[in-house]
């Protein structure tokens, strides 16, 4: 019997595998590099809204609302990369074989 991936001892009592769920796990995009540079910018927009609520209370509305504008815009852009990036690498429904590439039926 020849496996064209790792040999493993299949269950004997029918169960199915919960070590190799097929939907993502949790922290899963954390863990992706791809993500980072929209997380960042996440916090930078958080941590800018922090200063700009004290700067606020501080009485300088005009310094706060400088920042809160920086906020918001740090903050939006963050949530666009990290949309993007999970956009981006979807696999696309209704994609052509390119023409250099056979094209095998199943069963052949």
């Amino acid at each position: 019997m020849t496996a064209e991936g790792p040999w493993e001892i299949p269950p004997l009592d029918d169960a199915p595998d919960i070590a190799r769920a097929p939907e993502p796990q949790p922290g899963i995009t954390l863990a992706d590099a791809r993500n980072w540079p929209g997380f960042v910018l996440l916090i930078i927009g958080g941590l800018v809204a922090i200063i700009a609520a004290v700067i606020a209370a501080v009485g300088y509305p005009g310094a706060a609302f400088i920042f809160a504008l920086v906020a918001i815009a740090a903050s939006l852009s963050g949530v666009a990369l990290v949309l993007f990036e999970r956009r981006g690498h979807r696999p696309q429904r209704g994609t052509r074989t390119p023409p250099w590439q056979p094209t095998i039926p199943p069963g052949a």
